[in-house]
């Protein structure tokens, strides 16, 4: 049986630098049938990176600006290109194991869903603090950025900020939407590089998420005086491995100042 198209989708200005490694990870990924459409509103041409990865199935679209039109809106129009049987949100600033694809889909099809998420993510700080030390952080409810979802009618908001949670929102009205079961935070990498949608705060705030969060933050924060001695800097062997590989890569790419 043709294992289904999956298209990932990626939206991009003017960072050719951070979305050639999203692209390498797009290429190395282990599920062989996939498209990556990108969406470039910028004015920063791609095509001669994207040589290096002739032969595969890319399409890349670069659009004019257009006033009034964001984030959320140019995410719509990458899911009006798609061609996949699923579609799935691929930023143009983050890590991917191989195996994401694979894992999502598997759990997607054989729980009958009609999208699922992750329940948590690694997160890496490019500074002097975080720069060696990634942490795991979750969502009670998913990582909206994680989608992976059939096809479907059901479009982004056209927003700057918090479109993909609003975007699961609406599908969850549509659709089964799943969390994904087991330990799979080493399959995606959000990473801080300060020119983010979201600021550090954001990214550090997830240390302090929850109650429980909160007191683990304190007590390592004001107590032991050692923020990484907080729970979610203990991460797994595959965890570890997932991120000898993304700063192997990085600082490959030039990406890492620390």
């Amino acid at each position: 049986m043709t294992e289904p198209l999956v298209s990932c989708l990626m939206v991009t200005r003017d960072r050719s630098k951070l979305a050639r490694r999203a692209i390498q990870c797009w290429a190395a990924q282990t599920w062989a049938n996939r498209e990556l459409v990108i969406v470039d509103d910028g004015d920063e041409d791609y095509r001669s990176m994207l040589e290096e990865f002739r032969g595969e199935r890319i399409r890349y679209e670069r659009i004019p600006p257009e006033e009034g039109r964001v984030l959320g809106g140019i995410r719509s129009l990458s899911l009006d290109r798609a061609e996949g049987d699923y579609c799935m949100q691929w930023d143009d600033d983050e890590w991917y194991h191989p195996d994401r694809i694979q894992v999502q889909l598997s759990q997607l099809e054989a729980r009958k869903l009609g999208a699922i998420v992750l329940a948590s993510t690694l997160m890496h700080l490019d500074d002097p603090v975080f720069g060696n030390n990634p942490y795991r952080s979750a969502l009670g409810r998913g990582i909206p950025g994680t989608i992976l979802h059939r096809r479907t009618d059901v479009r982004y908001p056209n927003l700057r900020k918090s479109e993909d949670s609003i975007f699961l929102n609406d599908l969850r009205k549509t659709m089964p939407v799943g969390i994904a079961t087991g330990e799979h935070a080493h399959l995606f990498i959000r990473c801080f590089h300060g020119a983010n949608t979201w600021d550090k705060d954001h990214f550090t705030g997830r240390l302090r998420r929850t109650p429980r969060d909160k007191v683990a933050y304190f007590i390592a924060k004001h107590l032991r005086g050692d923020l990484l001695t907080h729970p979610a800097f203990r991460l797994t062997p595959t965890e570890q491995e997932a991120t000898r590989q993304y700063l192997a890569m990085s600082r490959e790419l030039g990406l890492l100042a620390h």
